[in-house]
């Protein structure tokens, strides 16, 4: 009876889903009052169940199957044929668009662009400050002399009153005066010549004996000697009278009362022209 019953709630259970399959169930059971998983009296309609139905006082398996089973013919008709395909529906409209996708990885570097032009020069810096002094170099080579060499450079300075071999020992002066100074106070000279081939580059004079104020000296200057004697031979072309001296000349007064010795220096070297 128990294994009827679980079967006829199961059948009952799947009946009960669908409206046809509710007035089924509702020809058989009243369907209120079913409660506790069991079927009581009440839950039957009357005239459901035949007293050949009910043998030894239980519901029999193969009468309340077929009674079920009768039922559920009833309830599911024949499959009705397979309609015709419908039409394609109309396409529907576009949708939004979606949103934008994540950043691609970044592409491979370019080719290198063509060189830009020169740009424009900028102001002048500041001058950077001195650099400390270097060591001093090596001497270089001494260099090939000029053309307009001095050389055999020599000081000529006679001695009055003393024969001329006598101030030319070596052979290497010139001729000069040999006179001593009269104390008369009146004008006197004496003079110094260079060695041949040797021009004066400069001169003077020295008191040699007699030391004394009265020796009034107004003339120390280069001059010409030819001779013996003062001579005067410019330079050829030169408009302001120029010439070469080759002797030194001092000319002056002795107050002194007595003969002095004034001696006459020149400076003489030679001159590659």
């Amino acid at each position: 009876m128990k294994r009827i019953l679980a079967i006829a709630l199961a059948v009952f259970a799947v009946l009960v889903v669908g409206t046809a399959a509710t007035g089924s169930v509702q020809s058989l059971i009243t369907g209120a009052d079913i409660k506790d998983a069991s079927i009581g009296s009440n839950d039957i309609k009357p005239g459901a169940i035949q007293s050949h139905d009910i043998q030894n006082g239980t519901i029999a398996e193969v009468d309340l199957s077929k009674i079920l089973l009768t039922q559920l013919q009833g309830i599911a008709g024949t499959q009705g044929a397979k309609g015709d395909t419908g039409a394609t529906g109309a396409t529907g409209a576009t949708g939004a668009t979606g949103a934008t996708g994540a950043t691609g990885a970044t592409g491979a570097t370019g080719a290198l662009g063509d060189k830009g032009a020169t740009g424009a020069v900028g102001p002048k810096g500041d001058t950077g400050a001195q650099g400390a002094v270097g060591p001093q170099g090596a001497d270089g080579p001494r260099g090939i002399p000029g053309s307009n060499s001095i050389s055999d450079l020599e000081a000529d300075g006679p001695y009055p009153g003393r024969p001329d071999p006598e101030n030319n020992l070596h052979g290497n002066q010139g001729a000069q005066s040999t006179t001593m100074w009269a104390g008369d106070g009146t004008l006197q000279q004496s003079w110094v010549k260079c060695a041949p081939g040797k021009v004066a580059l400069g001169g003077g004079f020295g008191q040699n004996d007699v030391q004394t104020d009265q020796l009034v000296i107004v003339t120390s200057a280069p001059t010409q000697i030819a001779g013996g004697v003062l001579v005067y031979n410019p330079i050829t072309g030169d408009a302001a009278g120029s010439f070469v001296p080759n002797g030194w000349l001092i000319q002056g007064y002795n107050k002194s009362g007595q003969n002095l010795i004034v001696r006459p220096w020149v400076i003489c070297a030679k001159v590659c022209p």
